[in-house]
């Protein structure tokens, strides 16, 4: 087992996106595991709790039913809930809803691991089996063992897409701000203030503000800039 999460360390390390290390998470939990199949979902903070990957399609339905119900193991997710086992999906009471739908697709087992860091909840790893009482003490132990691979893996994936996404929209801004610059003659804190300003009156994004600029090479006449002295 040892030798076995420091290889899957080794490709999540490599892995080239969210994608990938999801699909590396997943295949490493088959092999490693009782289950039969295997799925992540991960918290946005806009759109909420959304399935990443599984490798059966019986899982995606799964975690659909869980929003629908609003219950199951990964409702509510938080690192301050343990993992959760669910040892016969035909007789648990927890869910009375969700559990006798899941058992009405072949699933009778479920192992539930947290997915965080110190910082966030980010998710969940999900296994299941179709036979009952499949997951041992040994399985459940693996499965955190390897959440918390996957945990460092899936936040470094997203500081790193965070850090991009930024970089990108910094230099974005920065071409709008020069473009207002040249164009009216104001300095670099009076055209960041106009993009401001145009971005809290409309309740869009001031990446998106910077992008329209940069691409039309003009505002909305109602909104032509002018020195401001109270932002400054």
């Amino acid at each position: 087992m040892v030798a076995g999460f420091a290889q899957l360390a080794v490709e999540l390390y490599d892995a080239s996106g969210m994608a990938e290390t999801v699909a590396r998470v997943l295949e490493y939990a088959v092999d490693a595991t009782g289950c039969d199949c295997a799925g992540v979902v991960l918290v946005h903070r806009e759109k909420g709790l959304q399935t990443a990957g599984v490798t059966d399609q019986r899982l995606a339905h799964a975690d659909r039913l869980q929003l629908q119900y609003g219950e199951g193991p990964c409702v509510p997710v938080s690192r301050d809930h343990p993992s959760v086992l669910l040892c016969d999906t035909v007789v648990d009471q927890r869910w009375p809803r969700w559990s006798p739908r899941i058992a009405e697709f072949g699933l009778r087992s479920v192992l539930t691991v947290p997915l965080f860091t110190a910082r966030s909840t980010l998710g969940a790893l999900n296994l299941y089996a179709n036979r009952p009482g499949q997951f041992t003490t040994v399985d459940e132990t693996t499965a955190c063992l390897l959440a918390r691979h996957a945990s460092v893996a899936v936040a470094t994936v997203r500081d790193a897409s965070t850090l991009a996404h930024a970089v990108e929209a910094g230099t974005l801004i920065g071409r709008a701000q020069g473009l207002l610059m040249e164009r009216f003659g104001i300095d670099a804190d009076q055209a960041f203030a106009v993009l401001r300003r145009y971005s809290q009156d409309n309740n869009v994004k001031l990446r998106i503000v910077a992008g329209a600029l940069v691409t039309t090479r003009r505002l909305p006449t109602s909104h032509q800039p002018v020195k401001p002295t109270d932002d400054r």
